[in-house]
């Protein structure tokens, strides 16, 4: 006997089998389709996990918003041109840097360092006009300074506005205008890296509250603004740190700028020809490590590994910390007027609020007691 299913497969009854081919065929179709289906839902599933696109996630920044604050921001940055200036003689290009606009009187924040290297100024304008500019306030602490052109010049020009930088939060965008290498009117984009960094002036004197970003920063950029994505100054880009003391620019850094609080606090004082003094207590000093807490009991604060002569430490009768016996045990400055320090950018941050001349009551710790003080400020000594 044949099986019915393979009857006529060499003779006249060809219809039953292609039936029942074509049954199967449809089958397996049937469950390749299912399968190609389910493919592409556990696909899109994925990528719905994955993807910015389809979860929601933003992009690091909009190319179009960027331009947009570009476009808005940049006629108020200027690249500065420094000289220097000898009897009849005078070497141009002993410097060069950037800066911007706060007000529509003329007035241009840049930074000290830049105009510290020449006597002579030059402006130009994102138009390409050039201006002659004078120097009036600086502030070689925070490495600020303000020139000034002729405000009948820039009538047209939208100063920008300076933003509350307490509200600066790592992670967030940070965009430089500038004239890095002397490529006039560039723009580079990145983020906040980081807040409440302490890097020193020229005075050895920290900076409180400097915001890290990793903006590519290069000679030139000093002085111009670090942005927000609302277009307001959050900080004046001031500085780099290389990868070693003579490492190239190019090398791995990372940028610094000046918080946009510190400028707005003295602003008024840099609008008039000045030099800002800040005040000074005369010591050099350490935060309080956690081994010291640890194992020695002592507070958070700063040790006092330095008083020098003339100062109103010394005057106070402030001590040196040597060692960790009750001979050598110095002052660890704990609050300055209650407020506590932990470290000595917390008190240079302080600090800040006052003038030289003004009294402030030191809270020290030793050999397991605590005392207060009273220093009166002295200017912090160096620079021009």
């Amino acid at each position: 006997m044949v099986p019915d299913e393979y009857r006529g497969y060499g003779g006249r009854e060809e219809e039953p089998p292609l039936r029942k081919s074509s049954s199967k065929t449809r089958l397996v179709v049937g469950i390749l389709a299912v399968g190609v289906a389910i493919g592409f839902a556990l696909g899109f599933l994925y990528t719905s996990i994955v993807s910015p696109q389809t979860s929601g996630i933003t992009p690091l920044f909009d190319e179009d918003h960027v331009s947009l604050i570009f476009d808005r921001t940049s006629p108020a940055v200027v690249e500065i041109d420094v000289a220097r200036t000898f009897g009849n003689r005078t070497i141009p290009g002993v410097y060069s840097g950037s800066g911007f606009f706060v007000d529509d009187q003329g007035h241009i924040l840049t930074n000290n360092h830049i105009v510290s290297a020449g006597n002579n100024f030059a402006v130009r304008l994102s138009n390409g006009k050039e201006l002659e500019a004078v120097k009036l306030g600086i502030s070689e602490a925070d490495d600020l300074a303000v020139l000034k052109v002729d405000p009948a010049e820039v009538s047209g020009i939208t100063p920008l506005e300076l933003a509350d930088s307490s509200r600066v939060r790592s992670g967030q965008m940070a965009i430089a205008i500038g004239s890095p290498f002397r490529e006039f009117n560039s723009v580079a984009v990145g983020v906040v890296s980081g807040i409440g960094r302490g890097q020193s002036s020229v005075l050895n004197r920290p900076i409180p509250d400097m915001i890290q970003t990793d903006v590519p920063l290069n000679p030139g950029n000093s002085g111009g603004p670090l942005l927000n994505s609302d277009g307001q100054v959050i900080g004046i880009n001031s500085s780099i740190r290389v990868s070693a003391p003579n490492a190239p620019v190019e090398d791995f850094r990372i940028g610094f700028a000046v918080p946009s609080n510190t400028a707005i606090s003295i602003l008024p004082h840099l609008k008039t020809a000045t030099n800002l003094k800040r005040p000074w207590i005369g010591i050099q000093g350490m935060a309080v490590t956690r081994e010291l807490v640890d194992t020695m009991g002592f507070p958070k604060g700063i040790v006092i590994t330095g008083i020098f002569a003339d100062s109103p430490a010394r005057r106070a009768g402030l001590t040196v910390f040597r060692g960790l016996t009750d001979e050598t045990l110095g002052d660890i400055i704990t609050a300055v007027d209650d407020v506590p320090v932990q470290s000595v950018e917390d008190m240079v941050s302080y600090l800040n609020s006052k003038v030289p001349g003004d009294e402030v009551t030191l809270t020290l710790f030793k050999l397991g007691s605590e005392r207060e003080v009273k220093v009166t400020l002295d200017p912090w000594l160096g620079g021009t």
